[in-house]
């Protein structure tokens, strides 16, 4: 048969001494994976050099976000030169189709729609073959796959610490693609002399003929410090009024009763301010992301989109949106810092552990809530979709089965949204490029919040 029809790929195992050698052969049918080596370190170079570009231009925010998913990419483009399984998703059978090359078969999800690991699983099985010359440890990586998934999104709030998880970043990325062999001036572009030198960097020349990438991404910037502005301000007046109304009969309650009474005050104040900023932030997030034609990701149904320029654009769209919702989480903080008395934080900590703002999608008795840790905010933030829990078919190996309480996955998640930040993902390449995988979306302790 020819080769560009059929692959066929020998896999050599190597048995345990007390068993007898054996070959597996593994036949690919169809066209080659979409899932590859090449395609995630093509995406890691200009991933690496918008954050550059994005560093050069003084745009923090997007320096740090592009330099986390970058280092995402290099990751698993090693984990797929050995074998683009390594990079499925526990129990996602639409990747692993697609890694098998097997995407275009009647009834796969389209590649958009596969959950594949997270970046610090990545990190941690990538370890594994850099045999010692991966520069960072676990920990020294945090800070990076903190700003990958936009929980601690440090370009607002200190421009030293955006400096050291680029740079963190960057180390990461040049010893993956050193050892990938990737062609340094390729890769690097023209920051091949200066990439591993911020300072460098951001003394280079202004790029002529600038896309609008930039022009977004200072855009993005200068939007998320006013509406930090503007709900810092109401946060604060939303504390304050809720204080000098709980003062009114204070004398007159019983300590118990007067200690419910300021914090379900307090809660009902300062989540109806969230709320409205919310709103604004999501309205402004869109207006923006039309003015520049990001969404609505439609395309002439006769020059239909590939997967790359969808995930493009969806990936341009996440971080907006998180830029623009991290600027809650950035007043939040603030607030705390010069009104701890006001006690924002920790009330807002309490209420988003007891769940009681998590909707159950299943609108069941007695199921799950289905949550996700906000990569904006890093509060519990809700999943919709077709969360049913699918259960696997690994029938008579339970001793072998690898899927936790005998699911393969929770369904298919739709959209997400934060009742703290406001942020909204409402595509699936925009769950995709958040990270907002079904597995995560199963709350530990599997038991329904109260409230």
């Amino acid at each position: 048969m020819p080769h560009d029809l059929t692959e066929v790929v020998i896999l050599l195992l190597q048995a345990p001494p007390s068993s007898t050698g054996r070959v597996a052969v593994r036949v690919r049918l169809g066209e080659r994976s979409e899932v590859n080596e090449e395609r995630f370190g093509e995406m890691a170079g200009q991933l690496a050099r918008a954050s550059l570009d994005s560093w050069r231009a003084g745009n923090r925010a997007f320096a740090v976000l592009h330099c986390g998913i970058g280092c995402e990419h290099i990751l698993k483009a090693l984990l797929c030169r050995h074998d683009p399984l390594l990079i499925s998703e526990k129990g996602d059978r639409a990747h692993r189709f697609h890694a098998l090359g097997f995407g275009n078969a009647p009834g796969v999800k389209p590649l958009a729609e596969a959950r594949t690991i997270g970046i610090t699983e990545a990190f941690r099985d990538a370890t594994v073959f850099m045999d010692g010359r991966m520069p960072l440890d676990e920990r020294g990586f945090h800070p990076v796959a903190a700003s990958r998934n936009g929980v601690a999104h440090y370009a607002h709030h200190s421009e030293e610490s955006a400096a050291e998880v680029v740079k963190l970043g960057l180390q990461v990325i040049e010893a993956v693609r050193a050892e990938l062999c990737l062609d340094s001036s390729t890769f690097w572009g023209e920051y091949q002399s200066v990439f591993t030198n911020l300072d460098k960097v951001a003394d280079l020349p202004s790029q002529k003929g600038q896309s609008d990438r930039p022009a977004i991404e200072r855009a993005t910037e200068d939007l998320a410090f006013r509406q930090t502005q503007k709900v810092f301000s109401e946060l604060t007046t939303a504390a304050r009024t809720a204080q000098s109304v709980i003062s009114w009969w204070a004398e007159a309650q019983h300590a118990d009763v007067q200690e419910a009474v300021t914090r379900t005050t307090l809660s009902a104040a300062l989540l109806t301010a969230l709320d409205s900023a919310g709103n604004r932030i999501r309205d402004a997030a869109r207006e923006l992301l039309v003015d520049y034609g990001i969404v609505p990701y439609t395309f002439p149904l006769e020059a239909p989109p590939s997967p790359s320029e969808i995930e493009q654009r969806a990936r341009t769209a996440v971080m907006v949106k998180v830029v623009l919702a991290s600027s809650v989480g950035a007043a939040i903080r603030r607030v705390h810092n010069d009104f701890p008395a006001l006690s924002i934080a920790p009330i807002l900590a309490e209420v988003s552990a007891s769940g009681r703002l998590l909707e159950d999608a299943l609108a069941k008795p007695g199921t799950r809530r289905w949550w996700h840790n906000c990569p904006a905010c890093g509060y519990s933030g809700n999943v919709y979709g077709d969360l049913e829990p699918r259960g696997c078919s690994c029938d008579g190996e339970w001793d072998t089965c690898p899927h936790d309480d005998r699911n393969e996955g929770v369904g298919s998640i739709q959209s997400f949204l934060c009742p703290f930040c406001g942020l909204l993902l409402n595509h699936s390449a925009e769950l995709a490029a958040a990270g907002v995988a079904p597995e995560t979306a199963v709350p530990s302790d599997a038991s329904p919040a109260s409230g």
